[in-house]
């Protein structure tokens, strides 16, 4: 009789103070619901699944190996982002040369960007590109019979020695055919947003919050995205999505859930539907989610607030008009300011607003706007990120095709994953030297921009009264020492000497 598979999905370490500092203590811990959806497709198609949060559990490197020697899988499924790449890296070599039995699958948006590299380096059996659902367990059943991997268009693989690229990105079309994310499968303690959070949503004593996707994929295009319109926006049937949010409710006792879709309020119909049956389903909680400038009237802010929705953020990203364009924002300023005006006039739904220094082409005094427009808007909260070329995103291929940015793969082959240190946004509360400066810019300039925005923003009396309020005294203490790197005043004449030269 021949032993069924063991299959082990790991979400690996990530080394979040290394690339957030101080400001790593505002992330919340959200369940790895990318593993935790194909964990539940891969167990209802029969097989032995087990998933380890390593980041969550705090488990080390040394750790995960422990575990995978303990646990004797026969195929392991890694999650690579650019904060943990280097950890799978490290892991997936390991196991490839301890543990040569072992068949390796990697996955996300980053390992699809460095396929080429992960596979050359001996880190992995194939790499997945697109929804993992429904190819892992092919990949599954081809192990088994022991056929070969080639003919699955979605994944990269080394065919005797040379690199076969994916053909096509996975989808699952049908998004309604997959069960729910196996959350079963984690310990729920390890779960929750932080009391203080870098969310719009205020957390208190015994409150819990979880996040959810009613949908996948994005209609829009921008530059400095890794998701991509082309990846197909799909939608979870309703009936599905309101069967989470009531396991959510029940098994778990949320109180709030973030809609983590790429932008949930896109099209009309659907969420006004969605909306009057959240409504009529009587599941009382607090929602948020992402919505776009262009996609929001009267009709729908209204049904979303009456539907329990506490607040929506926007990617405002600039207020330059012409540094929207070059990213393909598809957006202009005056509707950036008649949208929050109008969630503002007929809702009390909290907005945040987030946005990005150092966009290529951006100048100093083009900063400056930007900040200047982020005070101008009334928004509640405000996200100042340093722009990245992100593995997997049109600027990342037209800046790494120019040779513009340092992508860790050597002239040899060989991979310097240290690189991806520095693909670090918050390189206020970090020693870190961003990736890719624009040439109007330097990145002690952009460090200086983003303390200035931040403290420009919530240092106004309002905003640090409205800021003070959401925290509870026993937090006070610990946001004022994670704010501290943002209002030193060592670089204050510094800050005013730049100011001073950019204006001459």
């Amino acid at each position: 009789m021949i032993k069924p598979l063991k299959i082990l999905l790991i979400n690996p370490p990530d080394d979040l103070q290394n690339f957030l500092g101080k400001g790593s203590q505002f992330m919340p811990v959200l369940e790895p619901l990318g593993l935790l959806s194909i964990a539940a497709y891969i167990r209802q198609s029969g097989y032995d699944v087990k998933v380890l949060d390593a980041f969550a559990a705090k488990f080390s490197n040394e750790m995960v190996k422990d575990f995978i020697v303990k646990t004797k899988p026969d195929v392991i499924g890694l999650t690579s982002f650019i904060s943990n790449g280097e950890v799978v890296f490290e892991i997936g070599r390991w196991v490839k040369q301890n543990c040569p039995g072992i068949f390796v699958v990697l996955g996300n948006v980053h390992a699809g960007a460095y396929a080429e590299a992960y596979l050359r380096s001996g880190c992995a059996d194939c790499v997945v590109h697109g929804d993992g659902e429904e190819v892992f367990v092919r990949i599954i059943k081809q192990i088994e019979d022991k056929s070969s991997l080639a003919d699955i268009p979605s994944l990269s693989l080394l065919l005797n020695g040379c690199y076969r690229p994916p053909t096509e990105c996975a989808l699952v079309k049908d998004l309604a055919s997959l069960p729910l994310p196996a959350r079963d499968m984690l310990d729920p303690k390890l779960y929750n947003f932080p009391n203080i959070t870098n969310m719009p949503y205020s957390y208190r004593l015994g409150r819990v919050a979880k996040h959810m996707f009613t949908s996948r994929g994005c209609p829009f295009n921008c530059a400095f995205c890794a998701v991509q319109k082309h990846h197909g926006r799909r939608h979870y049937s309703i009936p599905q999505v309101l069967e989470e949010i009531q396991v959510l409710i029940e098994q778990y006792k949320t109180n709030y859930i973030f809609f983590m879709d790429p932008i949930f309020a896109v099209d009309k119909q659907r969420t006004l539907e969605l909306c009057h049956k959240i409504k009529e389903s009587k599941l009382k909680f607090r929602w948020g989610c992402e919505a776009h400038v262009n996609c929001i009237d009267t009709e729908m802010i209204r049904a979303m607030e009456s539907a329990g929705c506490h607040d929506m953020s926007f990617g405002i990203e600039s207020g330059v008009q012409s540094l929207l364009e070059r990213v393909n924002k598809g957006t202009n300023l005056a509707d950036i300011e008649y949208s929050i005006a109008l969630v503002k006039k007929h809702t009390r739904i909290v907005i945040g607003g987030l946005f990005i220094l150092g966009l290529p082409g951006e100048t100093y005094q083009d900063s400056l706007q930007t900040i200047a427009f982020a005070k101008k808007l009334p928004l509640d909260m405000a996200q100042f990120s340093i722009f990245v070329p992100y593995p997997g995103s049109p600027m990342f291929h037209e800046l790494s095709s120019k040779g513009e940015i340092d992508t860790g793969v050597r002239a040899d082959g060989t991979l310097d994953t240290s690189v991806w240190q520095r693909y670090s946004s918050y390189i206020a509360f970090t020693g870190q030297v961003p990736i890719w400066v624009t040439p109007g810019l330097t990145a002690e300039k952009l460090r200086l921009l983003q303390k200035k925005a931040i403290r420009e923003f919530y240092f106004r009396p309002k905003q640090f009264l409205y800021q003070l309020q959401r925290l509870s005294f026993s937090e006070i203490n610990k946001a004022f020492s994670a704010f501290g790197a943002v209002v030193e005043t060592s670089n204050s004449n510094k800050e005013i000497s730049l100011v001073n030269r950019s204006a001459t």
